[in-house]
């Protein structure tokens, strides 16, 4: 009877759907990234936290909440605001906007026709970025595997559940390993959007970029308006300097 009921089990088994294999990192990755420049226009709602060791001159860590609305091929707005700080940028296809309105200070420089060559001007000329600006670019995916050498997919589990495990967003868990950096980054199983980022530096103490992701819409209402700067009463307009003038300033 063993051998007839090994038969029948075997039999059974092979009855059974086989299971999917797992997605890759690269996969994953290359899905999200396909969701982002599929969209001719979104807007997302973020936070960020960045520890202080990553902020040169500044003892508390940079926590800030962002708003930002992206229209392809060249316009794009983000607000960041924190306790101290509170900054606008604005493309409108032929200019950048930048606006403190802290200190109602404002800066406009020329900018290329796309949102991709504007991001690459202003790292190399001005040593910065727009914030969380490697989502906005027109392939995410080699933005980030410019700085991944290793992408590895860790499992599913929740983003943002409370107590109990309960709600949240289901995502796929990838970890990127890179040259100057490590980072942890969810991506919503069911809208292959990202949901959180975690980058932790190769640096003494280990400082982290924290983002989570509040909320994502791929089909808004945009107009020109929201690429529209009009500067407040009192605003001072200044020049805003590239890298290579604030460093022959520093050696005189």
């Amino acid at each position: 009877m063993k051998p007839f009921l090994l038969s029948i089990g075997l039999l059974a088994t092979s009855w059974l759907p086989l299971s999917a294999a797992a997605p890759t990192g690269e996969q994953l990755l290359r899905q999200m990234s396909a969701r982002l420049a599929g969209a001719d226009a979104f807007r997302f709602e973020a936070t960020r936290d960045i520890d202080a060791a990553l902020l040169p001159g500044i003892t508390l860590s940079g926590k800030v909440r962002i708003a930002a609305v992206v229209q392809r091929p060249g316009k794009f707005a983000a607000w960041s605001e924190s306790k101290a700080d509170s900054r606008e940028f604005i493309a409108d296809g032929h200019s950048l906007t930048i606006f403190d309105s802290k200190k109602n200070l404002y800066a406009i420089v020329p900018m290329p026709a796309t949102i991709d060559r504007l991001i690459a001007e202003l790292d190399e000329k001005y040593g910065f970025t727009p914030p969380l600006a490697e989502f906005a670019v027109s392939d995410p995916y080699q933005e980030f595997r410019r700085q991944a050498h290793t992408i590895v997919f860790l499992g599913r589990e929740k983003v943002g559940a409370g107590i109990f495990h309960l709600g949240g967003v289901e995502c796929d868990h990838l970890s990127l390993k890179g040259k100057t950096a490590d980072a942890e980054l969810w991506i919503g199983v069911k809208d292959h959007l990202p949901r959180k980022l975690v980058a932790t530096f190769h640096r003494a103490g280990h400082p982290q970029v924290r983002v989570n992701f509040l909320a994502w819409d791929l089909s808004p209402r945009v107009s020109s308006a929201d690429f529209i700067f009009t500067p407040p009463k009192g605003a001072r307009k200044i020049e805003m300097w590239t890298t290579a003038k604030m460093r022959a300033a520093r050696r005189h």
